[in-house]
């Protein structure tokens, strides 16, 4: 193969490779817009454990007084008030983490697909014309 079909073959393949990134970036840019806009908040990542439910992110001992059903101290309920405002605040900056980095995706995507077709699918038009 000579040099100039080598690197027309170079050029398109680049060339189209920055057409999946772009695809990718867009992708990511109409996903973060649904998110934004037809949910209350914004979706976790991952799924989470329920902050109103589950008093405790690990397991606790079980005593004696729990068996026999003794009612919960007041240090223990402010417990659970903190553990449970923790974990929405987890979420909260979760959810935050989450929408700043669906943004960064899709305008970096967007970006360098744009870039690399921009510089590399003329000159593969160039060397395939000459």
């Amino acid at each position: 193969m000579p040099g100039k079909t080598i690197a027309t073959i170079y050029f398109y393949i680049i060339s189209a490779a920055s057409l999946a990134l772009i695809v990718i970036g867009i992708f990511n840019a109409v996903n973060f817009l649904i998110n934004s806009t037809q949910y209350d908040k914004y979706p976790l990542r991952y799924p989470q454990a329920d902050c109103e439910n589950s008093v405790y992110p690990y397991a606790k001992p079980i005593t004696l007084d729990d068996v026999n059903g003794a009612t919960r101290s007041a240090q223990d309920i402010l417990d659970i008030k903190r553990q449970r405002q923790l974990c929405l605040n987890q979420q909260e900056e979760d959810r935050k983490q989450h929408k700043i980095d669906d943004l960064k995706n899709s305008i970096t995507f967007t970006l360098v697909g744009l870039i690399l077709f921009a510089i590399h699918f003329p000159l593969a038009r160039k060397q395939s014309n000459s």
